[in-house]
């Protein structure tokens, strides 16, 4: 009986001499296996990448690489690391130590010359060895096959079972539904289709519930059209549209089954952290398709639109207050402006009256310059309302020292805080620069300096510069009024102020600003406080920003 020819196992061959690799052929090919020869260590790593071997005969002396290094990166390859590794060397012995050479993972170590015999010995066991790995290898794959072929087998024959028992049960469901509920489907793809939604059935007079659809149910939990669904929710407050507040009996689902028609009926509603507004809707569907006289009962949601109209109030009440309080801050500066001028100008008519000293002219000139500075501001954060509001709140960014900055925006106002009875403090000793928009910066201190001296009158105030890394953190601390936890968030908002205008000058526009630059220059904001211990205003900004380009190059690299 005749055997299959046996695949040839490979070897490989590592030597730098042609002679070697000829001897090593010569003396191996009896042995009639697969021989892979290679001229130096980067060669034999090059095969080892595309081919597993048997073993590897490898000379110790090469140049470039020798073969204890060769040896060492075969043995760091996952693939490659139990690879029968023999060293051949010409070397005598007490030359090239023999424990390096098993060390770096060789299984042997023979001198040239060797003898043929033993070295086809040693190869013809790491040969067998090979092909019984193989072997078991090629077992367990075909086991593996196997034992998936027949779990997919079992599989496709358990859906199979499954689809027919889903099939029969589909079946037998649909016939009788068929047969139970023919007459009921047409009845209420006659209701559904008159009638919008959300929407419920009720049993006149009792008002028991029918039918519902899953809008009705969701609206308000379903206390809207479920009278009993009241019973589970207790704390369910329903008020009418001018807030008066709605017993069980005067809800729409009541008043419906009674047989009251509504049209547009309002009901406002909350129920824990929700809350809405709802027109409900209702009439009488007559006998018919085999059912009952029915109440047929409809509820609109209408809670955006009511919110809708609520912001378009408020929007309306903020820009009537806005206009009263423009009104007023503008016509301060401009009476007294007024007034100086008129004096002047009265003084001038008559031709009699004395020169006035030099530092009265002084005083009266810093008191108009100081009146115009205040309308410029004014002016200024309308301005700034508008470019907001458009989305034309250009930066130009530039290399700004906010140290510096802080000093100049303090010294602009010492004045204002000698008058305001503030002691102006300010720690910035070092340079903090960054990539800002140094006119916009100003504006940020200025407008906090501005609001720490108006609600701090009379207590000391601190600017303090920092370098926190990759941020630049100023803080702004007044020991004025403070403001009340609720207020916190508030007062970053458009036309928000957490004191009375009267006692108060101010358009409640100058933290807004803050908060729109600081935010456009990629920082944040923050405030801590405590009604009657001052405020400290907390502003953080990145010390390095990258364009958006800059990061599109950032994502193509990755």
């Amino acid at each position: 009986m005749s055997h299959p020819p046996r695949e040839k196992v490979p070897i490989l061959l590592v030597d730098d001499q042609p002679e070697g690799l000829m001897a090593l052929e010569a003396t191996l090919a009896p042995l009639g296996q697969q021989l892979v020869t290679a001229r130096s260590g980067r060669e034999a790593l090059r095969h080892m990448l595309h081919q597993d071997f048997a073993a590897v005969l490898l000379d110790v002396v090469m140049p470039e690489m020798d073969g204890f290094e060769t040896a060492m990166l075969i043995r760091e390859r996952e693939k490659s690391r139990n690879t029968p590794i023999l060293f051949l060397t010409a070397l005598l012995r007490g030359e090239v130590p023999e424990f390096r050479a098993y060390a770096v993972g060789a299984v042997d170590y023979l001198l040239k010359p060797y003898e043929p015999d033993i070295l086809r010995s040693k190869v013809s066991i790491f040969v067998d060895l090979f092909r019984k790995t193989e072997l078991v290898r090629k077992q367990a794959e075909a086991l593996r096959e196997a034992q998936q072929r027949e779990h997919e087998r079992e599989l496709a024959q358990f859906q199979q079972r499954m689809e027919a028992e889903r099939a029969r049960a589909r079946e037998e469901f649909l016939r009788k539904e068929m047969e139970a509920g023919r007459n009921q489907q047409r009845w209420l793809e006659a209701v559904l289709a008159a009638l919008p939604t959300p929407l419920a059935l009720l049993e006149p007079l009792s008002g028991r519930t029918l039918f519902s659809n899953r809008a009705a149910q969701e609206l308000a939990s379903g206390c809207l059209v479920y009278r009993e669904a009241r019973l589970l929710h207790p704390d369910a407050l329903f008020t009418d549209a001018d807030g008066k507040r709605l017993p069980e009996e005067a809800l729409p689902a009541a008043r419906a089954a009674r047989g009251e028609v509504l049209n547009g009926l309002t009901v406002e509603w909350r129920l824990a952290e929700q809350r809405g507004v709802a027109l409900a809707f209702s009439s009488r569907l007559p006998q018919m398709h085999g059912r009952p006289e029915t109440v047929l009962l409809a509820m609109l949601d209408v809670t955006a639109l009511h919110m809708t109209e609520q912001n378009l109030q408020r929007a309306v009440r903020v820009r009537d207050e806005f206009l009263s309080m423009a009104s007023h801050e503008l016509r301060t500066p401009l009476t007294s402006l007024k007034v100086h001028i008129q004096g002047a100008l009265r003084s001038a008519a008559r031709g009699d009256g004395a020169p006035l000293p030099l530092a009265q002219y002084v005083a009266k000139l810093e008191t108009l310059e100081h009146n115009v500075g205040r309308l410029t501001h004014l002016v200024d954060n309308l301005l700034d309302i508008t470019r907001i509001s458009a989305g034309r709140l250009d930066f130009e960014l530039t290399d700004v020292d906010l140290a510096a900055v802080v000093r100049e925006v303090a010294s602009r106002f010492n004045e204002d805080a000698s008058r305001a009875g503030c002691r102006l403090t300010v720690s910035a000793e070092r340079p903090v620069v960054g990539r800002w928009d140094r006119t916009r910066v100003d504006q940020v201190v200025t407008n906090l300096l501005t609001n720490a001296l108006k609600y701090g009158a009379g207590a000391p105030v601190v600017l303090t510069v920092v370098e926190d890394g990759p941020h630049a953190t100023l803080e702004v601390r007044d020991g004025g009024i403070g403001i009340p936890d609720e207020d916190r968030h508030r007062i970053f908002e458009r036309f928000e102020r957490a004191v009375p205008h009267e006692h108060y000058s101010g358009f409640g526009l100058g933290l807004w600003i803050v908060h729109q630059i600081v935010t456009g220059l990629g920082g944040t904001v923050s405030v801590e406080s405590l009604p009657g211990k001052g405020a400290t205003f907390r502003v953080q900004l990145p010390r390095v920003r990258e364009s958006r380009s800059g990061e599109w190059r950032r994502a193509a690299q990755a």
